[in-house]
């Protein structure tokens, strides 16, 4: 490295770098102890051509020719920054996808109390202890919660679109209190233990649309489906829904698709889930259809599984197209 020139301004010092970079010349500017600005040029076997270009700039620091030049650095070094950028935004990624398939990390992450699906369960959990409290004493078994935030088409067409995503909250019918409480609880552990780890993976973007998008689909999709069911299968009957599984079913079947796509994101989804989602979903179906049903089975949705898994499967498709 030799020393090619001193200069009394930083600005021209920069200048006349930028000139040397647009002409493949590496320098570096230091600051020397009086106040002044060296230039120094790192390939020794480069200072002829570099000296040549001080005398040209010299001559005529505004010539046209060093306005070009000038132009052309700043968007080499506009590039050269984004590349950067870039490099270290492939390095964060590559660390998650490392950290991921590392349990002692997962489970750390998994700990975190920032993060939206805690928020959702303890939002489920208020919700759920308010309909215990707020039902009818008048043996009606009306539920006000439930009435308040389920979804009506009078209501909706009122312009309460809020009704559209509130009834995934609910999970109190007043009706059988251990129902209730099956439901609830099975719907708050998959949420948990699979939702959580999708949102600090791909983020609280991704996540939030594919709770939002699973969530109305799965509550909009039955309500404007007959009660006789859906291409007459009397296990896809609709009518008004209420609860968390529609949007379960969303994070597994965004889990699966983008597994199936975009295998360097890891184990999302484990197969016994997806077997015992599916094979649960399809049980409820076939019994639902029967002429006495099973129990509760009749009384829950399959629709709204369905619709929820077919829903984050199509919007991790679109996902991982759009190359997030």
């Amino acid at each position: 490295m030799r020393k090619l020139h001193t200069f009394e301004q930083e600005l021209d010092a920069n200048r006349f770098t930028a000139v040397l970079t647009v002409n493949q010349v590496e320098a570096q500017v230091l600051r020397s102890n009086d106040n002044q600005w060296d230039l120094w040029i790192i390939d020794e076997d480069a200072l002829s051509q570099a000296g040549k270009l001080l005398g040209e700039y010299q001559s005529n620091p505004d010539s046209p020719q060093i306005q070009m030049a000038l132009a052309k650095a700043k968007k080499i070094q506009q590039q050269l920054k984004q590349e950067k950028a870039e490099r270290i935004k492939q390095a964060k990624k590559i660390e998650v996808r490392t950290q991921f398939r590392d349990p002692h990390h997962m489970m750390a992450a998994m700990q975190r109390k920032d993060t939206l699906t805690r928020k959702i369960i303890l939002l489920c959990a208020i919700v759920f202890g308010a309909s215990l409290v707020f039902q009818s004493q008048d043996g009606s078994q009306e539920n006000f919660v439930r009435n308040a935030l389920e979804a009506q088409f009078q209501q909706i067409s009122q312009g309460q679109i809020w009704r559209l995503i509130t009834p995934v909250f609910v999970h109190g019918t007043g009706q059988e209190f251990l129902f209730d409480f099956l439901h609830i609880f099975f719907n708050m552990y998959w949420m948990y233990w699979l939702g959580t780890r999708l949102e600090i993976q791909f983020g609280l973007k991704t996540y939030l649309g594919l709770f939002l998008i699973a969530g109305v689909a799965s509550i909009l999709v039955p309500l404007l489906t007959p009660e006789t069911g859906l291409l007459g299968i009397r296990g896809l009957g609709g009518g008004s829904v209420v609860g968390m599984s529609g949007v379960v079913y969303g994070v597994i079947g965004f889990g699966w698709c983008k597994m199936k796509m975009k295998p360097s994101v890891g184990m999302l989804i484990t197969p016994f889930v997806l077997m015992f989602s599916i094979g649960w979903m399809l049980f409820g179906i076939v019994s639902a259809s029967s002429s006495q049903g099973v129990g509760y089975i009749s009384s829950i949705s399959h629709l709204a599984h369905l619709v929820g898994l077919l829903t984050g499967a199509m919007y991790a498709f679109v996902h991982t197209k759009l190359g997030k």
